[in-house]
């Protein structure tokens, strides 16, 4: 499966208009959407998350888990359904960021793409700078949380 991987920062035009790196148009035109779908994070931080259909019925799924009245179904729903937006890919592959997203995450001129797997999200340059450095230092701590595929239980080879 296509995932979404690498980080590219790319300059906002007068419209409000970025292109979507070339790797993350593929992965959603693989799923069927000639676009992307981003949301507000649930998790603090000066980004926004992105996806293409296959996350986002991830995300349906989920929400589906939970009843269909209850007051943190509706809050869940109101902020990764109620304010996403779904964004066509023009004939350069750029799409407008909204500007309800864009304050979200501080971006102004340039945003920064930074794959996640089966999402992303988009940054204010200089944010994402300061946040991957800490990242790389407690990336440290959580290492021995990744185990090989092929390792049987929590042993070792």
């Amino acid at each position: 499966m296509e995932s979404f991987r690498g980080r590219f920062t790319n300059k906002i035009d007068s419209k409000g208009r970025v292109s979507v790196p070339a790797k993350f148009r593929a992965v959603t035109i693989a799923q069927g959407l000639n676009g992307v779908i981003l949301f507000p994070p649930l998790n603090p931080g000066a980004f926004v998350e992105g996806c293409g259909p296959a996350f986002s019925d991830i995300i349906d799924q989920m929400l589906d888990r939970l009843d269909p009245f209850a007051p943190e179904r509706q809050t869940l729903s109101a902020v990764l359904i109620g304010e996403s937006a779904e964004l066509t890919f023009d004939s350069d592959g750029r799409v407008i960021l909204p500007e309800t997203l864009r304050n979200i995450a501080g971006i102004s001129d340039e945003a920064t793409f930074v794959g996640m797997g089966q999402r992303f999200q988009v940054w204010e340059p200089k944010a994402y700078d300061a946040y991957y450095a800490k990242a790389l230092e407690d990336a440290q701590k959580y290492r021995d949380l990744l185990r090989s595929p092929s390792a049987q239980g929590g042993g070792g080879q």
